[in-house]
């Protein structure tokens, strides 16, 4: 993922830009004044057109209004959508980037590759930091050294073994000066539905300092900023209510932490760090019978009956199934979410039975079926 990611530093006007910094210079239509606040959360819900069957997904303000939107796109979210869904979490001022990105490094340094750029390094400090290996030591050092050794018995890059406090290097094969590659830092931002610390993927979410209330004609909404943006890693659980949770590091140049007034209204205080204002509901647990509809007639008595839930399942969910009269069958998933009833022998012929997806079935995270799923069928002869 390419992006343009700037620095607290005077040399705010040159072409070499590094991620975990912040320019601060740039507060047109921002309010630096203040807690930072959340003015507004995009993010996908599922819906259904009235007369419809099936369901549709669209992009709305979850949480804040925008005074360019529609009704229709921004509202409180009770269905938020569990698969590929993405939260830009829009500010009304700019963040310390150090404390929402890290920079990659040549190797491991502590339990990963990446590190902290410590708060006041400047695109010089990083380029000092991004020398060849021989001459590391002698650049790369002082108070905005990154991508230093934490590792007891030293850090291996390549056939080198750099002791404990010494530099690894910042990981720059185009030779550039900057870092190749930076990634969102775990925890620093992120999505608990109920008890659920949902998982973030640290390399498609990420910091964008630029931006303010202003949708531009390429992205619209979605690049409204300064901004935050959460891409889940294996999706939302179902049926839960979620709120934002914040880092006690994520705070503005001011030293400040984030918070959140009800509806994104600027003109309620908030306290810094409480963010509870935000909320909004996943979607339930659902399935669709792609075998055959409800009351089918002349079902084939050998093949699988399949059904397709709306998120990837527990594995042991298969235990939260039941056929009346009862049969001998297994149950499989596959492909995530595709829930396989395969019949030990072939059914009898034209009878009526009943597959039950018990509120046993459950998804990835544990959350449960809200009612039981029935479908009724009939086999031919």
């Amino acid at each position: 993922m390419q992006r343009v990611l700037k620095l607290v530093c005077a040399a705010a006007a040159t072409t070499l830009v590094v991620a975990g910094c912040t320019d601060y210079t740039s507060a047109t239509n921002l309010h630096p004044e203040g807690p930072p606040q959340v003015e507004q959360i995009r993010m996908k819900e599922t819906y259904t057109t009235p007369g419809s069957t099936g369901t549709s997904t669209r992009r709305v303000f979850g949480f804040g209004t925008h005074p360019d939107a529609l009704d229709v796109e921004e509202h409180a979210v009770t269905s938020a959508s569990v698969v590929g869904n993405s939260f830009r979490v829009i500010l009304d001022e700019l963040l310390v980037g150090n404390n929402l990105e890290e920079v990659g490094c040549r190797a491991p340094v502590d339990t990963d590759s990446y590190s902290a750029v410590p708060l006041g390094a400047t695109p010089d400090d990083i380029a000092k930091c991004a020398t060849a290996q021989d001459v590391l030591p002698s650049t790369c050092k002082g108070q905005f050294a990154t991508c230093i050794c934490q590792l007891d018995g030293g850090c291996s890059v390549g056939t080198t073994t750099v002791m404990k406090g010494e530099p690894v290097g910042v990981d720059d094969k185009n030779q550039d000066g900057a870092a190749d590659d930076t990634r969102f830092i775990q925890g620093s931002v992120g999505i608990k539905c109920g008890n659920v610390d949902v998982p973030i993927d640290l390399d498609m979410s990420y910091w964008n300092p630029s931006g303010n209330q202003e949708p531009p004609a390429m992205g619209g909404f979605d690049a409204l900023g300064p901004a935050v943006v959460l891409v889940p890693k294996q999706g939302l659980p179902t049926n839960l209510t979620c709120t934002l949770v914040v880092s006690p590091d994520v705070v503005d140049k001011q030293g400040i932490r984030v918070c959140a007034s009800p509806n994104g209204d600027e003109g309620v205080s908030c306290n810094p760090g409480d963010t509870s204002a935000v909320g909004f509901k996943t979607e339930p647990l659902s399935f669709t019978s792609v075998s055959f509809d409800d009351q089918a007639t002349g079902v084939s008595r050998t093949d699988d009956a399949k059904f397709l839930a709306n998120t990837p399942l527990d594995a042991t969910a298969i235990s939260g199934i039941t056929v009346s009269p009862s049969v001998p069958f297994t149950a499989t998933i596959t492909m995530a979410k595709v829930l396989n009833v395969t019949w030990t022998n072939p059914l009898a012929a034209n009878t009526a039975y009943t597959i039950t997806l018990t509120t046993q079935v459950k998804d990835a995270f544990m959350q449960p079926l809200p009612a039981a799923f029935v479908v009724h069928f009939t086999t031919g002869a």
